[in-house]
């Protein structure tokens, strides 16, 4: 009778679970990662302070990359990671991190590249872009913004230098001698309280 009750529920189990039938999917991996959810995460431009009418933060790619300041930035998730400032769109990995220039010495040029090279940011959603000090220059979180001496596009951008401690006059500054010093202002960099693009 034991017999019996135990082949009987062996063949239910067989009768309620049909061996399935070979159909060309079977070395395909079952995905395990959820929906992307990045469209609901901070957004924001980071923008020029206290005079915003200099723009916001972007690349050109004109000047192999060189940081700059437009009229329509970059408006993105930012990954602040292990002391960068990295873009990141949704759903992807950070393509692009903001770098200060390591050979120049007084007013060092701001670069994008793939790679992060300056791991020495101190930045947040609502706060100051600031440089953290090194070995070759102080914390500091102002930048200047000049103008080339030619320009290639009909409204020029303002391209941005880190400004450290230096007695150098601008004009005799080797980083600048394309620039046209005369135009040059000091500004700071923000990054703006961020947006939720997917709740509006």
């Amino acid at each position: 009778m034991y017999a019996f009750s135990v082949i009987a529920a062996l063949l239910s189990l067989v009768s309620a679970s049909p061996a399935p039938v070979p159909d060309g999917t079977s070395g395909i991996p079952v995905p395990t990662i959820g929906p992307c959810t990045d469209s609901i995460k901070p957004h924001a431009h980071i923008v020029a302070t206290p005079d915003t009418t200099l723009g916001q933060l972007t690349y050109d790619t004109a000047t192999s990359g060189r940081a700059s300041l437009t009229d329509s930035g970059i408006y993105s998730l930012w990954d602040f990671s292990n002391g960068g400032v990295g873009v990141k769109p949704d759903c992807l990995p950070t393509v692009m991190w903001l770098n200060i220039d390591p050979v120049a010495t007084e007013y060092r040029p701001l670069y994008w590249n793939k790679t992060q090279i300056t791991t020495n940011w101190s930045a947040a959603y609502g706060q100051d872009l600031v440089a953290k000090g090194t070995k070759t220059y102080n914390t500091t979180d102002v930048f200047i913004a000049c103008k080339p001496l030619v320009s290639v596009v009909k409204k020029t951008p303002w391209y941005l230098f880190l400004l450290t401690d230096t007695t150098v006059p601008l004009a005799s500054a080797p980083s600048l001698k394309d620039f046209d010093t005369k135009s040059c202002v000091k500004t700071r960099l923000t990054v703006e309280k961020p947006t939720y693009p997917s709740s509006i």
